[in-house]
């Protein structure tokens, strides 16, 4: 079966027909069988289209015969959730995370779709399972990811994909990078991330008193745009919350806040000043 992984590009991943759960009882007949992956292929066709409402029927129709299957609870759940019925993906999703728990994308798309619900105790718990997955390297594919997608949302038309690394890493070490998505959804317009740079951090620590300690970092807030220019929209110490960050990020969307610095290409980068968070 198809299943589908929407990422920056919403590409979409072929995967293995998997084995029916052996507590399915009764099992489905071949011609329930054939009911069953005749809409699920639908779904998946009409998830290229973009027409999420029209596959999620399919979808749910798929899982009146096959509900432990864990491809069709994915795209069911990518489906509801590109329909804004969030309640249905992060219960599609919940039902996966009980047949496959070591599936580690079902649980960043639980993030997203209790980030979307606005429940965060949830969010926040799937959020701490991923980290810990991630940091005991299984399953092993999942120590080789450096990021995740924890959170979808739209500001004034503008599609918005939310990333979060494992961990901070290099002299560019990020946190969050928020894409924002060009108009056809199938690219990268610009980006805003938040991060904590090497060389701004030295300054930082040198001109702060007292010291800052060793473990304690400068946060800052910047956007890069197509043309090669940035804007720096904040910095922050001590390091602020996704929430904070999120709010901060909508709030550049809505065109409410203005950069504290910017360059464009050709021309020397000014060092921005720290600002109180």
């Amino acid at each position: 079966m198809t299943r589908l992984h929407p990422s920056i590009l919403t590409a979409i991943i072929v995967a293995v027909l998997s084995t029916l759960a052996s507590a399915q009882t009764p099992a489905p007949s071949t011609q329930q069988q054939a009911q069953a992956e005749k809409a699920f292929a639908m779904g998946n066709t009409l998830m290229q289209q973009r027409k999420s409402a029209e596959a999620l029927v399919q979808y749910k129709e798929a899982l009146a015969i096959l509900p432990n299957e864990p491809a069709i609870l994915f795209n069911a759940g990518v489906a509801a959730f590109g329909s804004n019925d969030y309640a249905f993906a992060a219960e599609a999703w919940k039902q996966l995370k009980a047949v496959d728990p070591l599936d580690w994308h079902t649980r960043a798309k639980l993030v997203q779709a209790y980030q979307a619900l606005g429940n965060l105790p949830e969010r926040d718990k799937e959020r701490a399972e991923l980290f810990e997955m991630w940091k005991s390297g299984k399953p092993a594919d999942l120590k080789k990811q450096s990021e995740f997608c924890r959170d979808q949302f739209e500001v004034k038309g503008q599609k918005v994909m939310a990333f979060e690394l494992y961990e901070l890493k290099g002299d560019r070490a990020l946190r969050y990078v928020f894409s924002i998505l060009n108009k056809t959804e199938d690219g990268e317009e610009w980006r805003i991330s938040m991060g904590s740079y090497k060389t701004t951090d030295a300054i930082w620590r040198e001109t702060r008193n007292p010291r800052p300690k060793d473990t304690e970092r400068l946060f800052h807030l910047d956007g890069y745009f197509k043309n090669g220019g940035h804007a720096t929209y904040g910095m922050f110490f001590p390091e602020p919350s996704y929430d904070v960050i999120r709010a901060k990020v909508i709030t550049i969307l809505e065109g409410k806040a203005d950069p504290t610095s910017a360059t464009v290409p050709g021309q020397p980068q000014p060092t921005p000043k720290p600002s109180p968070q």
